[in-house]
C-alpha cells in the first residue's frame, strides 16, 4: 500500500530526513504524516507513552512511506519503533543504516521477529532483546481452564481483602482523585531504582487533567482506597489497546493488578475491541541465535545474569494471562563495534542524555550523580 509523498517531507533530492522533536512540533505537514502512519500502521512501541522520551525524534525514509521513532548518541542511532506498511520496512531500514553510516554512527533497530528476520536476510545481525506479549483475540479470553488456575487464584486472593472494583476515570474530572493518583505514582516511584523521565511527565499530565487523547485511565479501589492505576493506549491500526503504564501502592495485596487487568479486558471485549497487548518486556528470553551479534549477545546475557538487565519477573507476571509471545531483536550492521551498543542501553537509562548535559555544563552549575549501571524499565 502506497501513499503520496507530500512535498518537502523528505530531505533535499528526496533524501531521508532526520527530524528533531522541536522541528516536528513546528511542522503541521510532518505531524500529519506521523499521525497518519501511526493511525494506519502503528504498533505498540509507536503509541507507548515511553516512546516520547526514549525516541522523541523522527526519521523519514526516502519515500516518506515509513518512519522510525529515533534517538541518538555521538556514535549511535537507535530506532525504537517503525510505523509504515510492512512492504516498505526493509527499504526504510536500509535508509536509516545508510544515513547513520554517513554520520559515522551505528544504527540499531528494535523490532519483532518477522522484521528482524528480514534484516538478517539482508546481512544484518539480530540479537534477542526481549519479548512482546499480546492477547490477539480478546473476544476469546477467559479465566476458565487449568492454564488460568494461577491467575484465578491471585484474583480470588485479592477479592478476599474487601470490596474491590475497577472503574474508568477521566483525568481532571475530580481534583481529589487527581491528587490521589499523583500520590500513588509517587509511592510507586519510591520502590524503583531508576525511572525514565516520562513517568514524572505523565504524572503531571494526570494531575493536570491533560491525559493524551489516545490514553484511558482505570483505577482500582479496595474498600474505597486506591490500590492501583493502569493507563492503556489505543492501537487504532489493530482495533486494540496497549497496557502502557501501571502504578500501585506498597500495601496492595497480591493479585491487585491481575484483578484490574481482568476487569479491563472484560470491558474492552464488551466494547468490541479485537486485541490487547501486555506490552514489551526487555531483558528476558534472550537465548543465543544464529543471527545474533555474539559480542552483544554475550554482553546482554552477562547483564541479565548480574540482574542489571533482567525482567524475567515481569515476563512471568504477564505470562499468567497466556499471551502470544513474540521475540524482540535489535538489528545492527554485522561489522559494528560492540562497544557502541552500550549507548543503546544508556538511551533507556538516560533517554534525554541528562548525564552528558551535566558534563557539558559550566563548572559553577550544580551537578547530581546518576547510577553507573543502566537499569531498563520493566516494560
Amino acid at each position: 500500500m502506497e501513499t503520496s509523498c507530500p512535498k518537502g517531507l523528505t530531505g533535499r533530492d528526496g533524501a531521508p530526513r532526520w527530524v528533531e522533536q522541536d522541528e516536528l512540533n513546528r511542522d503541521p505537514a510532518l505531524q500529519n504524516l506521523v499521525h497518519s502512519l501511526v493511525t494506519r500502521f502503528g504498533r505498540e512501541l509507536s503509541v507507548a507513552v515511553a516512546r516520547s522520551s526514549l525516541a522523541p525524534h523522527v526519521f523519514v525514509s526516502r519515500s516518506a512511506q515509513g518512519i522510525f521513532f529515533v534517538n541518538r548518541r555521538p556514535s549511535t542511532v537507535f530506532a525504537f519503533a517503525y510505523a509504515g506498511p510492512d512492504e516498505c520496512f526493509a527499504d526504510a531500514a536500509c535508509d536509516l543504516f545508510e544515513y547513520a553510516a554517513q554520520g559515522k554512527r551505528v544504527a540499531n533497530i528494535l523490532e519483532e521477529e518477522p522484521k528482524a528476520r528480514e534484516l538478517a536476510a539482508l546481512g544484518h545481525t539480530a540479537t534477542a532483546f526481549g519479548v512482546m506479549q499480546k492477547l490477539p483475540r480478546l473476544a476469546g479470553f477467559s479465566l476458565e481452564g487449568t492454564k488460568m488456575r494461577r491467575l484465578r487464584y491471585q484474583i480470588s486472593h485479592y477479592e478476599k481483602h474487601g470490596q474491590c472494583e475497577t472503574r474508568e476515570y477521566g483525568a481532571g474530572s475530580d481534583p481529589a482523585t487527581d491528587r490521589a493518583v499523583a500520590g500513588l505514582v509517587d509511592e510507586w516511584k519510591a520502590s524503583k531504582k531508576q525511572l525514565g523521565p516520562y513517568v514524572e511527565h505523565f504524572k503531571g499530565r494526570i494531575a493536570n487533567g491533560e491525559l493524551p487523547g489516545h490514553c484511558r485511565l482505570f483505577l482500582t479501589y479496595r474498600n474505597g482506597e486506591l490500590d492501583n492505576a493502569i493507563v492503556i493506549s489505543r492501537l487504532p491500526a489493530a482495533n486494540g489497546y496497549l497496557m502502557d503504564l501501571e502504578f500501585y501502592g506498597a500495601d496492595m495485596p497480591l493479585g491487585g493488578l491481575e484483578f484490574a487487568i481482568s476487569r479491563i479486558l472484560e470491558l474492552l471485549a464488551k466494547e468490541g475491541v479485537s486485541c490487547f497487548s501486555l506490552g514489551a518486556t526487555f531483558g528476558t528470553q534472550m537465548e543465543a541465535c544464529a543471527e545474533e551479534d555474539p559480542r552483544v549477545g554475550k554482553m546482554l546475557r552477562g547483564l541479565h545474569t548480574a540482574r542489571i538487565f533482567n525482567n524475567d519477573g515481569n515476563f512471568q507476571f504477564k505470562n499468567k494471562f497466556r499471551p502470544e509471545n513474540t521475540r524482540l531483536y535489535v538489528s545492527r550492521p554485522r561489522d559494528a563495534p560492540s562497544a557502541s551498543f552500550t549507548d543503546v542501553l544508556m538511551i533507556f537509562a538516560d533517554p534525554e542524555n541528562r548525564r552528558q548535559s551535566r558534563q557539558e555544563a559550566p563548572p559553577s552549575a550544580p551537578a547530581t550523580t546518576t547510577p553507573a549501571a543502566s537499569v531498563l524499565p520493566p516494560s
